[in-house]
């Protein structure tokens, strides 16, 4: 969602902008370790719309290259946090189990 005044193109590829879920402060997963997509993909956003990137996660511990199968993350609780850049998204918190 754009807050200009204006139109703007915004980079919302896989290179671009990263989801991260976290326990206990400790990073659990993150997109940038497993990237599927376009890595680029421009998007134009307009003022006070909101654009959705759809990205999931497995429930699975995530290390670079993202050697399969990970380890699977325990039933607790888990933030969410998407970011771009130096842009980031509210924290959102979930449980799991």
């Amino acid at each position: 969602m754009s807050t200009a005044s204006h139109s703007c193109s915004f980079d919302i590829g896989a290179r671009h902008v990263e989801l991260q879920i976290s326990a206990g402060g400790k990073q659990i997963w993150t997109s940038a370790d497993c990237a599927e997509g376009l890595a680029v993909q421009v998007t134009t956003l307009h003022r006070g719309v909101p654009d959705v990137v759809p990205m999931t996660w497995d429930d699975q511990y995530s290390s670079a290259g993202c050697p399969m199968p990970g380890r699977a993350a325990p039933a607790g609780s888990y933030t969410a946090k998407a970011t771009a850049g130096s842009t980031a998204s509210n924290a959102v918190t979930f449980r799991i189990g």
